[in-house]
């Protein structure tokens, strides 16, 4: 009996921390266990007359607002079957909202969250010694390679890391045991980022520095200018010095090399180039952008196909069938105007809403740059991030931050 109210009373948190933990190493895992949560939350519902949910103007309102412009013009359009392969990953972190609302102990939960990107980290370290002992070299200038040697793609664990990196910090902050242990952690996530060469998180830790710096130190104009001195100094020494982080920044001996590189070696100045191509073409409407997602498609491929000339490269480009890679473009050749501006309104709500937290403030400056280099709607682990953190956590009080 007393194993049965256990499970009554903690079972259902205890599964969503099960999901969280096999997140960052399975696809399946989580959905099953998502399954169950769900079947769970339905059964309450139905015992407790409703969701419970409050339908205030926020930053997920909008979102909702921006899925269902998407869906009804998909409807019209007739291309609703096509483009559900993408809309499901809206629908699945809205969901998720609805699943995490019976958590209570949300301290508990960025815990366990932290402890799945440490896990995550340390499997891909364990890979990554492997691969060094073996050949004696580390591939991290080399997109194909590191992908295989990573438990998930550069882009994607150098998001996590940053993620990691800031609830590790916070939990230094908050913490009146441990602190140490955590700082030690924050560093240890600091230094995978470095030496995997993760770019856009190297960019996303500088930049929360100085927001941190500008907006929430309480210090002197002076010390502020010479922290950002420091920080740019500190940045510029890692891309220097640093022959992997370097030639992923395109750091040549000039300007003029140094673009060229970049051209032949960076996949979205092909891809962004062909999505403003496409904005040029006549069946794209400026105010609602294309009838689907069918038509972005071929769209790239076709340009792909005609503006690429080396052949190598153009079949690389073809056979993985590039997106887009930023979610504020994709939602503008999908959406036009409408879809990009409630895109944008939906950030512009969101930092109203946490601007008061740093931590906050700093997750969800790390995914506006994530979105703009990856769509992470795509992806159902992208999904996944965004309804835990943007969607969940954002909206959360925590007094002891407070």
């Amino acid at each position: 009996m007393r194993v049965r109210d256990l499970i009554k009373e903690k079972g259902f948190e205890y599964l969503i921390y099960a999901l969280l933990l096999s997140l960052f190493f399975s696809k399946a895992i989580p959905n099953i266990i998502l399954a169950i949560l769900s079947i769970w939350t339905i059964i309450d519902c139905r015992n407790n007359k409703g969701l419970g949910l409050n339908f205030t103007f926020s930053s997920r309102t909008i979102l909702l607002v921006l899925l269902g412009f998407l869906t009804v013009k998909s409807v019209f359009f007739g291309t609703i079957l096509y483009d559900f392969k993408v809309y499901k990953g809206f629908f699945l972190l809205f969901w998720l909202t609805v699943v995490l609302k019976k958590v209570t102990d949300f301290n508990s939960l960025k815990g366990v969250i932290l402890w799945g990107i440490n896990s995550a980290i340390l499997c891909s370290v364990f890979l990554v010694s492997l691969f060094f002992l073996k050949h004696h070299t580390l591939p991290f200038s080399n997109t194909a390679e590191v992908n295989e040697l990573l438990l998930l793609e550069r882009p994607y664990i150098g998001f996590i890391a940053v993620v990691g990196f800031l609830l590790a910090i916070e939990k230094a902050f908050i913490s009146i045991r441990g602190k140490y242990f955590w700082i030690i952690n924050a560093v240890l996530l600091f230094l995978f980022i470095i030496l995997i060469s993760a770019r856009i998180s190297i960019i996303t830790l500088f930049l929360v520095a100085i927001i941190y710096l500008f907006f929430y130190a309480k210090i002197s104009l002076l010390k502020k200018v010479v922290f950002l001195i420091s920080f740019i100094v500190f940045f510029g020494l890692i891309v220097v010095t640093n022959k992997n982080i370097s030639e992923r920044f395109f750091v040549k001996n000039n300007l003029e090399e140094s673009l060229k590189v970049a051209s032949d070696y960076e996949p979205r100045i092909v891809i962004w180039n062909c999505a403003f191509s496409m904005t040029q073409k006549s069946d794209f409407n400026s105010l609602i952008g294309f009838d689907g997602y069918g038509t972005i498609s071929d769209n790239f491929l076709d340009c792909y196909s005609s503006t690429i000339e080396n052949v190598s490269k153009k079949d690389y480009f073809l056979s993985e069938k590039f997106n887009s890679h930023n979610q504020f473009i994709d939602l503008y050749l999908i959406g036009g105007l409408i879809g990009f501006g409630l895109f944008v309104a939906f950030f512009i709500k969101l930092f109203s809403e946490v601007r008061e937290n740093f931590f906050q403030t700093a997750i969800v400056t790390a995914f506006l740059l994530f979105f703009c280099v990856e769509n992470i709607f795509y992806r159902q682990f992208g999904c996944y991030l965004v309804g835990i953190f943007i969607l969940t956590l954002s909206h959360v009080k925590n007094k002891i931050n407070e």
